[in-house]
């Protein structure tokens, strides 16, 4: 118990430090939230940055954004008048529960018989074919696979649409995007599980009888 103790009171102290380094890393990058191809009067870049509380020294703005963390305040968004951070989280969660949830069942859904098959089969080609399947939706990186399926069944077939969010439909490729490293991992993770398990002395005594 005491261990778990030591590790939530170093957990505090942890958190401030990396948001600490990433508030700075994001403070010092080129470039500003306000940084246009059309030049903003200087007059209006001052009020901007005041507004923003951009000309404070850079601790202070730390201290303002982490009480703003603890308050449960993200501040006024830089790109949408009128908004805060907040309220911009708060309408694309469901959004992005929603596809998160639906590619989590499609990667139990498809990798579970997947990587069943795969080692029922080991020695056919429809096994070796059903693990070569898994291995290249495990290799295939988010932002590869992504692309290709908007380009192959969003612009090529048009059997479903790219953008917006006003059906089913337009889920299909998000969560395919999104499912499909996982169910990749979980079917092999599946397959090598069976395969473990299939020499076990008693289901080899069970198949005996």
């Amino acid at each position: 118990m005491n261990w778990v103790w030591r590790r939530v009171a170093f957990l505090g102290p942890l958190l401030v430090v990396i948001s600490f380094g990433a508030f700075v890393l994001i403070r010092l990058a080129p470039g500003g939230p306000f940084d246009r191809e059309r030049q903003v009067p200087p007059e209006v870049e001052r009020q901007l940055n005041a507004r923003y509380h951009l000309d404070e020294p850079l601790w202070r703005q730390y201290l303002r954004y982490l009480g703003g963390l603890v308050r449960g305040d993200l501040g006024p968004s830089m790109r949408y008048r009128n908004h805060t951070v907040a309220d911009l989280i708060a309408a694309g969660l469901p959004v992005s529960l929603t596809i998160g949830g639906l590619a989590f069942c499609f990667a139990l859904g498809a990798g579970i018989p997947l990587g069943f098959y795969a080692a029922i089969r080991r020695g056919h080609w429809t096994g070796q074919a059903s693990n070569l399947l898994a291995l290249a939706a495990l290799c295939v990186p988010t932002f590869v696979a992504g692309p290709l399926l908007v380009m192959a069944f969003g612009v090529k077939l048009r059997w479903f649409p790219v953008a917006l969010w006003d059906s089913p439909a337009h889920a299909v490729l998000p969560v395919l995007t999104l499912g499909l490293y996982f169910a990749g991992r979980v079917a092999r993770l599946m397959r090598e599980g069976m395969l473990n398990t299939l020499p076990a002395p008693y289901l080899v005594a069970a198949r005996a009888r």
